[in-house]
């Protein structure tokens, strides 16, 4: 593996999961080499500095004694919806549905690099990753989020760590998960298990971010953005969309429905990483806020709001644009605010999601809504 030099180092560090970007805020930006120019910027709606958050993000507070205990997320949409508003069996559906997602990410970045530097490379990037991202980081996320001793943390990572190394032997994809729903019982308290469905998410953007990590050692950021821009609006989006409709039944068709997916996302889950609120002026109208991005946020800690902006274009459109699309085809979606911003008292983007008619241009014809038959 090539030692990655002074600056890319301290990328790597502050690219971390729950990373002190105060401690990482550096005193003139990291010259980092990356094209800023050729790269898709989507439109804004709104002028830089117009959107303050708004709300709490309300889906990792924890209230056992008013849970609607609610089966799956079938019912109606819930600006405020919290993790602990669900059954116990629902968060094992929730728990299992981030661990499939974990699945299809990692399948989806082995599948990319292998198809872009061979599969001999895909292994060693893939062994990179676990030595070098992962498995440093899994104790401490034993300890938090399982909520276990540390000497029994250690024994779970040793665990990981011999199995991960028999699986690479073999030369495939390597996709251990210590989050698995089968190692958590259906009995736990509610509050166990909202903490074990969050760490599945931090889970699982380490993982991602492990990924990400080497591919930027051995050949920059450009690389990374652009494999990041084809696995999520090529592979990923079509997959984990319809993990989501199976695990949680968030519905399909609607504004509705497509909000309801983001809500229960085990890419952007609340904690470190994002805060994000949620809300439906009208029926068929949603707006959604990243009040706090970790891509953001890690960007402008080493002085570089400009690569924030490319980051957030080159990933989050792909996504959001894309997985709007699969919902409904005339689901219109506009960007009020994306990076970069003004302030850090602004958001770091903000959607409007709504329904097109024939008014407009680009309608795609009559749809059927999930409750009506088509024709």
């Amino acid at each position: 593996m090539t030692e990655p030099d002074e600056t890319i180092q301290k990328v790597l560090d502050v690219r971390k999961v729950g990373a002190d970007y105060e401690e990482h805020q550096q005193a003139a930006p990291l010259d980092i080499p990356v094209d800023l120019h050729n790269f898709k910027k989507f439109p804004v709606v709104d002028p830089p500095g117009t959107h303050k958050p708004s709300g709490p993000d309300t889906r990792a507070q924890i209230s056992t004694d008013s849970s609607l205990e609610l089966p799956d997320y079938s019912g109606p949409f819930k600006a405020d919806l919290r993790f602990s508003d669900f059954s116990n069996p629902a968060l094992l559906n929730m728990i299992a549905m981030s661990e499939e997602y974990y699945r299809v990410c990692v399948e989806a970045w082995a599948e990319e690099v292998a198809k872009r530097y061979g599969q001999d490379v895909m292994g060693e990037i893939q062994a990179e990753a676990w030595r070098t991202v992962l498995l440093p980081q899994l104790g401490h996320m034993l300890e938090e989020w399982m909520e276990i001793p540390a000497d029994r943390a250690e024994i779970l990572v040793a665990a990981v760590t011999d199995e991960v190394a028999a699986r690479q032997g073999d030369g495939g994809v390597v996709t251990i998960n210590p989050f698995r729903a089968e190692s958590v019982p259906v009995d736990h308290p509610k509050e166990r298990l909202v903490r074990w469905a969050l760490g599945s998410h931090e889970y699982l953007l380490t993982a991602i971010e492990s990924w990400a990590a080497i591919i930027v050692i051995r050949y920059g950021l450009d690389a990374m953005f652009a494999i990041q821009w084809d696995l999520w609006s090529e592979k990923v989006l079509p997959a984990v969309r319809d993990l989501k409709g199976r695990w949680m039944k968030v519905g399909d068709g609607t504004v509705e429905a497509f909000m309801k997916d983001i809500q229960v996302d085990a890419s952007s889950f609340p904690g470190k990483a994002f805060e994000l609120t949620f809300e439906m002026p009208e029926p068929d109208v949603g707006i959604m806020t990243f009040n706090k991005c970790i891509s953001v946020d890690q960007w402008e800690s080493m002085g570089r709001p400009d690569i924030a902006e490319k980051a957030s274009h080159v990933t989050c459109p792909a996504s959001i644009i894309e997985t709007a699309k699969l919902y409904n085809p005339n689901m219109k979606v506009e960007i009020l605010a994306i990076p970069p911003r003004v302030s850090k008292d602004d958001v770091c983007c903000r959607w409007r999601l709504s329904i097109r008619d024939e008014s407009d241009p680009e309608y795609a014809g009559p749809t059927a809504r999930p409750d009506e038959p088509a024709g």
